[in-house]
């Protein structure tokens, strides 16, 4: 990794400057009041010299040399143990803010709406205030400055409610066929994943659950054989053969994809979804056309089949479910930091106020003993036409 350039003093760093700070923030979508309390954070962070310089270093790594940040920063550096919450998070707002002209420059040198870069760098104002629910300060977590970088380097992309990755492959070990005749839809799971009885993905526990099953896949000439995935996510134990004269494999494994973000804040309404995917395909098709996307890809917590069985069903949440097909997914899902926020994810649900009514059955489930788990859906290209509930599904 080459060295970044020699800290010039803080009277020379543009991005340490008020009026930088002032205009920037603004862009971003902060708040008056908030942008005021960072400046005088700030103030108190310039006494700090080797943070000054890591500071600078940080910024000259990523947005002069354009490392990934990967290669910047693998890890949490755990800074709040050392400059403490208020200025941890305005130490990484800085950072970011820090790449705004970085981040301009990427979209005029593409050509992409001024609108659309707006949007995008207005999501930085979300997360600053999930920061200060948290922490009663405003500022930037560590967690979340990898997700900013995609909007400076334009690998995320932000249409409406939703936002979108540039380049994405379809990460799940499914297969997705399409009855020729009919038109209908369907999807089998790879061999070798453990499900629980009820067809979940069987991943949380030290232990096999019980009347957990493993999955089985098979071709041969003739037909595709295995577990069948039902619209609502859920694996059925008995296994099924699909003609190959009838059914046509449509989705699988690393096949190019329009993969979705969900971002905090806002209705997560079917309308304002269904015009943020109408915009990324009219985006795709006037920017990006030797991209040849199969199927818009989301995994997200809010993707979790267990949420059918304990929210009401006319949650958004369910609608969302609702209008694509369900497929299993690895891992403990993230629903306490998205639900309920950062320090609730460090230190519990029960240690922050309640204040919905989506926090308050999330809640109950936890204290019963209930565990998230991810989930996933595909909606394919040919079936993206904004239909409620495209695959049939039953709850």
């Amino acid at each position: 990794m080459p060295a970044p350039r020699p800290f010039p003093g803080i009277e020379k760093v543009p991005f340490l400057q008020n009026a930088y700070i002032e205009k920037y923030s603004k862009m971003a979508g902060l708040e008056e009041t908030d942008i005021r309390k960072i400046i005088a954070v700030k103030d108190a962070l310039l006494t700090r010299d080797s943070f000054m310089r890591l500071l600078w270093d940080l910024h000259d790594l990523l947005y002069r040399q354009e490392l990934r940040f990967s290669e910047v920063l693998p890890e949490d550096p755990k800074l709040e143990r050392i400059l403490g919450e208020e200025q941890c998070g305005v130490f990484y707002f800085l950072l970011v803010l820090s790449g705004f002209p970085f981040g301009i420059r990427n979209y005029e040198s593409r050509g992409w709406d001024d609108a659309m870069r707006d949007s995008a760098f207005r999501d930085m104002a979300v997360w600053v205030a999930h920061y200060k629910r948290n922490f009663g300060t405003p500022g930037i977590a560590w967690m979340i400055l990898v997700w900013l970088q995609g909007h400076l380097n334009c690998t995320l992309l932000s249409f409406g409610r939703l936002q979108f990755n540039l380049r994405a492959t379809f990460q799940s070990r499914t297969f997705v066929f399409r009855n020729n005749l009919s038109g209908e839809v369907t999807a089998l799971s790879d061999a070798g994943f453990r499900y629980t009885a009820d067809g979940i993905r069987d991943d949380l526990g030290k232990t096999p659950s019980p009347g957990s099953w493993v999955s089985i896949y098979r071709e041969n000439e003739s037909s595709y054989t295995g577990n069948r995935i039902t619209p609502d996510g859920r694996a059925e134990r008995e296994p099924i053969s699909l003609p190959k004269t009838d059914w046509d494999p449509v989705l699988s494994f690393g096949d190019p994809v329009l993969n979705i973000h969900i971002p905090e804040g806002g209705a997560l309404t079917h309308a304002l979804c269904v015009d943020s995917m109408r915009r990324a395909m009219d985006f795709f098709r006037r920017y990006e056309p030797d991209y040849h996307w199969k199927a818009f890809f989301c995994s997200t917590w809010l993707l979790d089949p267990r949420l059918q069985k304990i929210l009401p069903s006319d949650s958004n949440i369910l609608a969302f479910q609702r209008a694509a097909y369900l497929i299993p997914y690895p891992g403990k899902a993230d629903t306490v930091f998205r639900v309920f926020g950062i320090k609730a994810d460090r230190d519990g649900a029960e240690t922050v106020p309640v204040r919905t009514s989506l926090q308050r059955t999330l809640l109950k489930f936890i204290r019963d003993g209930g565990e998230f788990h991810y989930g996933a859906m595909f909606l394919l290209r040919e079936d993206a036409d904004g239909r409620e509930n495209p695959y049939g599904q039953r709850f």
